[in-house]
């Protein structure tokens, strides 16, 4: 099991600046959203004049209405809050924000079977782990053949299905799979190379390819986790940098009208980086009990549509 590990090891590319000029300019678009049917205006209603209360009726023979408790939104998580104080360099949490799933019951296994992981080395390692119901045999994890991917650069890209082993595109394998639920976790390479609107725009881009190929799945975005100082490439990449891109991953969230999940902050130690004991020898890939705890934070903070909450509102 171990050669079988180290034989299909991801390695994060940090492309070369040539491949860098290279690439097209990117333009910021809002998702799109399916064009809503103009509203037919209804004739005026001709209404009789209101009538004047009988003033030998008394109060008494009103009965007061019915009050019905207030529902009080669920609160966020603010488990990092101290750490993001105590390091100015790292960009905080918006916790006010709409689109960060609060805590929740475990939402158990059958959640995580449900989900579909776009994801670049970091996630990966699922698979490697056999951290998933399927183990190695997984066809949960979408990537690349060699193990990840680089926002910014997923146009044209074929990633590998993992059901058939075939070579498509991130939108020709949601068409054809058409998956329940994706959580989108890819942006580690893409720190080091995109300022804010080419950044954010890639990830317009990836959202509306999947809506449009697959309307009915529900798309999730998650924060790219912490890494060591130890990392090889730690100064193009840091955890200041990465809370900073975390941030603009929460603000298209908002933008597309979708949620986000804060697993950042449930790996990130009282140093503002990855804690020792959760993170592998390479300082940038969580070890397997880091991605365990990352998958426990996915499950109770789950998204869990109105129908299933049984109160309309959705969370």
């Amino acid at each position: 099991m171990i050669r079988s590990i180290y034989r299909h090891r991801p390695a994060v590319r940090l492309l070369p600046l040539a491949a860098l000029l290279a690439a097209s300019l990117l333009i910021f678009t809002s998702c799109r959203y399916p064009e809503s049917t103009p509203a037919v205006s209804e004739p005026e209603e001709i209404t009789e004049p209101e009538k004047v209360p009988d003033p030998t009726e008394t109060a008494a023979q009103t009965e007061p209405p019915e009050t019905v408790p207030a529902q009080t939104a669920p609160s966020a998580d603010r488990t990092a809050e101290e750490i993001y104080l105590m390091h100015g360099e790292l960009t905080p949490v918006n916790y006010d924000s709409p689109a960060l799933l609060p805590r929740t019951e475990d939402a158990g296994q059958s959640y995580v079977d449900n989900i579909t992981f776009l994801c670049d080395s970091p996630f990966y390692w699922l698979k490697l782990y056999g951290l998933l119901s399927d183990g190695y045999d997984t066809t949960q994890i979408w990537t690349g053949p060699e193990g990840t991917m680089t926002l910014g650069f997923l146009r044209g890209f074929r990633i590998l299905d993992p059901v058939d082993n075939e070579l498509r595109t991130i939108s020709e394998t949601a068409a054809l799979r058409r998956p329940p639920m994706m959580l989108i976790t890819v942006g580690i390479n893409g720190v080091a190379l995109w300022d804010e609107e080419e950044f954010k725009a890639e990830y317009v881009w990836l959202i509306d390819e999947i809506r449009q190929a697959s309307p009915d799945t529900e798309i999730l975005l998650q924060s790219i986790l912490p890494i060591a100082p130890t990392y090889a490439h730690w100064g193009m990449i840091t955890n200041a940098s990465i809370t900073a891109a975390n941030a603009w991953i929460l603000e298209v969230a908002e933008e597309c009208g979708l949620h986000y999940l804060d697993t950042f902050s449930v790996l990130v130690g009282e140093d503002g980086n990855i804690r020792p004991e959760l993170v592998r020898d390479d300082g940038l890939h969580a070890n397997d009990e880091g991605l365990k705890l990352a998958l426990e934070y996915i499950r109770t903070h789950a998204y869990i549509t109105a129908e299933e909450s049984g109160d309309g509102s959705g969370s």
